[in-house]
């Protein structure tokens, strides 16, 4: 198990885009996969190929061999599952080509989008905290030797600086505990569903996580529904594939509607803040006019491009934001401090 580390996704794609082409040139499994690791120059990635082989030949499924490594998703695992319970073994791979294709592209945009917020974000803090705890406390030592009342302000920024040591501790070791708490306990139901309803309430990023998750859903299922799966098996399926918390339970929920006659589209509609109404609507069209393979495959497009969309946005709201946030925070310390020159001017002139 020493390949459990982590292959990044711009790996991923090149890993199934080779395997794809070469099961689709004719190649059987054993020679496409002797090539790739001949081909592979990666000592660790060639390991693990090897691993997978052996596995393989064997007499474990690929996907097996794949979840006994460590090193794969249960995305990964879940979709070649999928094909060679159908037998469209390099339909699935294209799909995850495809599929690490864009989140490489979209990581991309969120780390173009977020990384000068973030340095921005930082600088901001660093300099709040040097006022804080260097300028204010000169400034204070100032107006102690000058004596006479200081504003409401200036007196609430001298005591923000005197407890602003005991409060970036406090911070520090609660933000420490909570994520050891977290982590340590990140496999519990209850904690699962509590991260998932608190990611989703954020502003801009838990519409972007509902996008994503709705973009796989109509993807996946297009995928099973195209290679024979019957519907309540796909959705089934899906647990298997997408594994935030809300849209697990959601599966599960479904399938006892699809189990008891219901149609596919009700049983969606029941969780509104998981799926937008308009793919609502389109699924019960692609069920009125037997074309719902067709709507979800139209739907995981717009809603891939939406979510793209939603990144870019992001990061041109968050820009500004920030720098208005450092600018009126600066601002409110160097007003607060100068107050009383300000007023002591006054008195004498």
């Amino acid at each position: 198990m020493g390949m459990k580390s982590k292959i990044t996704d711009a790996r991923r794609e090149v890993f199934y885009a080779e395997l794809h082409a070469l099961l689709t040139a004719g190649l059987d499994f054993s020679h496409a996969f002797a090539l790739l690791i001949e081909g592979e120059r990666e000592m660790r990635m060639k390991g693990l190929l090897k691993r997978l082989f052996d596995d393989v030949v064997g007499g474990s499924a690929l996907w097996q061999a794949m979840e006994r490594s460590g090193t794969f998703r249960p995305l990964d695992c879940g979709v070649v599952r999928i094909g060679e319970q159908t037998g469209r073994l390099p339909d699935t791979l294209d799909f995850l080509r495809d599929y690490y294709r864009k989140r490489t592209a979209q990581r991309r945009m969120v780390s173009s989008a977020v990384s000068y917020p973030l340095v921005i974000l930082c600088t901001a803090l660093a300099v709040v905290a040097f006022m804080l705890a260097v300028i204010v406390p000169m400034f204070e030592q100032v107006y102690a030797r000058m004596g006479g009342e200081l504003p409401a302000l200036t007196l609430w920024i001298i005591t923000l600086s005197k407890s602003f040591p005991a409060y970036a501790a406090a911070i520090a070791v609660a933000g420490s505990a909570a994520y050891i708490i977290l982590y340590t306990n990140r496999n519990r139901k209850e904690v699962q569903r509590w991260i998932s309803e608190l990611l989703l309430r954020l502003p801009v990023a838990g519409a972007i996580i509902r996008k994503n998750h709705q973009a796989q859903f109509c993807r996946l299922l297009y995928l099973l529904c195209t290679s024979g799966v019957q519907l309540l098996t796909g959705v089934g399926m899906l647990s298997d594939v997408i594994a935030f918390y809300p849209y697990r339970q959601s599966f599960a929920a479904i399938c006892r509607g699809l189990e008891h006659g219901e149609l596919f589209s009700a049983c969606v509609a029941r969780f509104p803040a998981l799926y937008d109404r308009k793919l609502t609507a389109l699924i019960r069209v692609g069920e009125e006019t037997n074309r719902l393979p067709e709507m979800l495959r139209r739907q995981g497009e717009a809603l891939t491009e939406e979510l793209e969309f939603r990144i870019k946005r992001m990061g041109s709201l968050l820009e500004p934001a920030l720098i208005m946030l450092v600018g009126l925070l600066v601002a409110v310390i160097l007003i607060s401090m100068y107050m009383p020159m300000f007023r002591l001017g006054g008195i004498m002139g």
